[in-house]
């Protein structure tokens, strides 16, 4: 039994496949094929060790160092794979290029009796395949895009349209940021901009000739570009005003960006506040930092969305109109039963 070669388009085809990447954890936590999994052939330390040998003594005494170091792991490295492995699955392993390191694999599985394929020019073909279909455009989708002001619910309202079966695109929660200079409070770290492309890629393949709901956003999402193909569906598609009360604004926005964690967020916000200096003046950010350090926190959102975010946001808003309908983000469930009934009255 020997290894075949697998190419970019006929793995994006294949119904069940289990992907090996053999990269070290470092290359795979930066840039990596969605759900594949990562068995490295060398850690992080060793693969620097390899390259530092390879530039200083060359390539023969670099690859022989490297077989010493992975001999000993072959036997846990067939098993590790073969355990994850579900039955009818298809085996594809890569590496960067579709090199040496994913022939070794193949070579091994092989020689076990494990029939694998090897990814033609692995992950750097694999990305490419991602930029050329983001350049393309290549996602036939209608979309209908909610604008509104800081707080009025517009992600609450699509969750409850995905809970509703309706086709959504969540930017914010592929970005794990929510677009603003307080937009990462409670949340983690962004992904990279290559396993960002790699999700929203994923999902896009998904939304075929239907509608879909997302979010207006800028061009950058915290740290996070977004491809042309989507920031311009997001500037040139349907447009629906989400409205909402002061008060549930800044209820929704203190529950969201500060109840998890309330002292570690609180002091993170204090810190971002000095960044607004020059449009809001010292006095008022000495005076939302008060407010915020003695638990004034709805006083302080409130203040934040009145002076800071409705006027920097409002007049991009009103270039979205004529809206296509307008919704109460106060009635999340309504808002998404109205919004619902637009696609359904669509489709009849």
């Amino acid at each position: 039994m020997t290894w075949r070669e697998l190419a970019v388009p006929q793995l994006i085809n294949l119904k069940s496949v289990l992907v090996i990447d053999v990269r070290s954890p470092g290359e795979h936590e930066a840039e990596r094929i969605p759900d594949s999994k990562n068995v490295p052939l060398l850690s992080d330390l060793e693969r620097a060790e390899v390259g530092t040998i390879y530039k200083q003594e060359g390539e023969m005494v670099a690859r022989r160092y490297a077989l010493k170091l992975i001999s000993p792991k072959i036997p846990s490295l067939v098993e590790t794979i073969v355990e994850q492995r579900q039955h009818g699955q298809a085996l594809v392993v890569y590496c960067w290029r579709g090199g040496l390191r994913s022939e070794s694999v193949c070579s091994v599985l092989s020689i076990a009796g494990i029939d694998c394929f090897r990814l033609t020019g692995g992950y750097k073909a694999w990305r490419g395949q991602v930029l050329k279909d983001f350049s393309d455009d290549a996602y036939p989708f209608d979309p209908i895009v909610l604008v509104g002001l800081t707080g009025t619910g517009k992600t609450d309202i699509l969750s409850a349209l995905a809970a509703k079966g309706v086709a959504v695109l969540d930017l914010e929660a592929l970005a794990n940021h929510r677009g603003s200079v307080f937009g990462g409070l409670g949340l983690g770290e962004q992904p990279t901009q290559k396993n960002f492309d790699a999700r929203l890629w994923q999902q896009l393949r998904q939304l075929q000739n239907t509608t879909v709901f997302l979010e207006g956003e800028s061009r950058k999402i915290g740290r996070i570009a977004l491809p042309d193909c989507v920031f311009n569906r997001i500037d040139n598609g349907k447009h629906v005003l989400v409205t909402g009360s002061v008060a549930r604004r800044s209820k929704r926005i203190a529950d969201d960006y500060l109840a998890h964690n309330p002292e570690k967020e609180t002091e993170k916000a204090l810190q971002l506040l000095d960044h607004l200096k020059e449009r809001l003046g010292t006095k008022m950010v000495a005076q939302l930092k008060a407010d915020l350090s003695e638990g004034r926190i709805l006083q302080a959102v409130e203040t934040l969305l009145v002076e800071y975010y409705d006027p920097l946001y409002r007049r991009q808003i009103e270039r979205c109109s004529p809206f296509l309908t307008e919704v109460d983000g106060d009635d999340v469930s309504g808002a998404a039963d109205k919004l619902a009934s637009l696609v359904r009255t669509s489709t009849r």
